[in-house]
């Protein structure tokens, strides 16, 4: 047989045939025992469902690991021990119709005032995030909200993005701020929040996990939101506002609508009695307590 010959070529095809045949058998045996390994492992695991269950590791190294693994402590859980409350378990919103949250961050202001005038002509109750307010004015409305059976909650002590996220102590400290205020100024202690930007954004990236995780520790509720309002903008008008939050809620069972009531939120109030108006027919308005599930952003949500 030499190069270029017929025998040549027929021996050259034979063994390419071979091959083709060969290499994914074994490929197909290495991972077919792989794979039953896999789930041999799985089944193992499935064993130890808690961790008094798990097996100790001394026989795989001679050390006990019980003498070696520390569990990490976070000095901020020993801070503001009176910022706790208590639990509550979610319950099903029980609606024959879909219901709508208003929710109003940013405030208190002028602008709050006019929010609840109309939510008391509409007999409407619903949710305010409030802000720290220094205007002597503005004080007596964290008692009215409260008063008059609407959910006041927490949102930020300075609203200063790069101050509060800037670590998970930060945060505390500027929340501890707000929540003795209005616990002060109300006699209610909140137990619902909403972060300023939301639960994950640019800001908060780094620490949002053990922030997130935190917070439920101390048993605070947060809620994000499913229907923005678009207030948040520089450039809106209350039309646009009332089309943005009717066609938000319109196809959703349950809709969490991200609103404004600061200083610079006129065309929010503008817009509110015609949202009310649109959607008092077909949907229920209802104010977020600590056991309505809440509505919360996750990383998908967040990707670039």
């Amino acid at each position: 047989m030499y190069w270029g010959s017929v025998r040549f070529f027929k021996h050259l095809i034979l063994s390419t045939v071979a091959l083709m045949i060969l290499v994914p058998t074994v490929l197909a045996v290495v991972f077919g025992i792989q794979n039953h390994r896999n789930k041999q492992l799985v089944e193992e695991l499935k064993k130890y469902s808690s961790e008094s269950q798990l097996p100790k590791m001394e026989y795989l190294v001679g050390v006990d690991y019980s003498e070696v693994i520390t569990v990490p402590t976070f000095t901020y859980q020993e801070d503001y021990p009176d910022m706790y409350v208590e639990r509550s378990s979610f319950v099903a919103e029980n609606s024959e119709k879909p219901v709508v949250y208003l929710t109003f961050d940013d405030g208190p202001s002028a602008n709050t005032e006019k929010v609840l005038d109309i939510l008391k002509a509409n007999d409407i109750k619903a949710t305010f995030f409030v802000v720290n307010s220094n205007i002597e004015a503005h004080q007596y409305l964290y008692k009215r909200i409260v008063d008059e059976g609407h959910t006041l909650g927490i949102h930020t002590y300075s609203h200063q993005y790069k101050k509060i996220y800037n670590s998970v102590d930060d945060y505390l400290a500027d929340f501890n701020q707000i929540f003795n205020k209005v616990y002060e100024l109300t006699g209610v202690k909140p137990t619902v929040f909403r972060f300023p930007g939301g639960s994950i954004n640019v800001y908060n990236h780094q620490i949002y996990f053990e922030l997130i995780s935190e917070m439920l520790r101390r048993g605070f509720v947060y809620y994000d939101w499913n229907v923005s309002s678009g207030d948040a903008g520089q450039t809106f008008t209350s039309a646009a506002i009332h089309q943005a939050v009717v066609n938000g809620a319109i196809n959703k069972d349950k809709s969490v609508v991200l609103m404004h009531d600061s200083s610079t939120k006129a065309a929010t109030v503008g817009a509110l009695q015609s949202i009310i108006d649109s959607l008092k027919e077909t949907h229920e308005f209802r104010p977020i307590t600590n056991s309505v599930e809440p509505t919360v952003f996750t990383y998908e949500d967040n990707k670039r």
